[in-house]
């Protein structure tokens, strides 16, 4: 997709967490390591999460909201800006990611927007577009998914996310870097974002937001005909 992606865009990675209550004197404040803990615990057991956010990489800006299943089913659409649109289907273990006339361009010129327009690639393991999978698979969320985010953890106070009080935590992966997570502590404590630090003023980074915990994710597979690999469109 000429994508790129918190994980198509270079790998999506970001960060949780969670602080002190809510910001009213009376109610104790939780420590880094618990707000993390509670985050982490929640993330886990849900049944499904809708991630809407947004990844920024020199300039280029892409837009995305994704509905995912514990399972790994998941569907959700991409906004590149001028490069293009795409959405992303995924059930059973099987992926597919469906460009639009700009993108397909971009893989493959005129050949690639004849063989692919109206069409569903079908993405395999070693493909180029395989990391967009990442967005299915909750637990590669940095922070709130699998990881050695424990390890190293900061209280970063309290916030206001979506007009839900926050505890705000700065958490560090060996494996990722460091990512700034927010989770509620006006109701479960559910994550409720997580973003890259801007440094030096830097733009670029990942946000993602966290909502609709638990809700049904359809997945509606295409017709057969509608599908074609992700190869065979680049070899036409």
């Amino acid at each position: 997709m000429g994508v790129k992606q918190a994980a198509v865009v270079g790998g999506v990675v970001l960060a949780l967490a969670g602080l002190a209550g809510c910001g009213s004197g009376d109610e104790p404040a939780m420590s880094a390591g618990t707000v993390l803990e509670q985050g982490h615990k929640q993330f886990a057991q849900a049944a499904s999460v809708k991630i809407t956010g947004s990844e920024s990489d020199s300039g280029q800006k892409m837009t995305f909201a994704v509905s995912a299943a514990a399972g790994g089913d998941c569907t959700g659409s991409f906004d590149f800006g001028d490069q293009g649109k795409a959405e992303l289907l995924r059930s059973g273990g099987q992926t597919l990611f469906k460009e639009d006339e700009r993108l397909l361009a971009r893989l493959g010129g005129d050949k690639a927007v004849a063989a692919g327009k109206d069409h569903w690639l079908r993405i395999k393991d070693g493909d180029d577009l395989q990391t967009v999978t990442t967005f299915c698979d909750l637990k590669s969320t940095p922070v709130f998914g699998d990881g050695d985010w424990y390890k190293d953890v900061a209280s970063e106070g309290t916030a206001t996310v979506d007009g839900r009080k926050a505890a705000g935590i700065l958490a560090t992966s060996s494996k990722d870097g460091s990512f700034e997570g927010y989770v509620a502590t006006d109701g479960p404590t559910r994550p409720l974002r997580v973003e890259s630090p801007h440094v030096g003023g830097s733009s670029d980074g990942t946000t993602m937001d966290f909502s609709d915990y638990d809700a049904p994710v359809t997945v509606s597979l295409p017709p057969a005909d509608r599908i074609i690999d992700l190869d065979s469109l680049k070899q036409s």
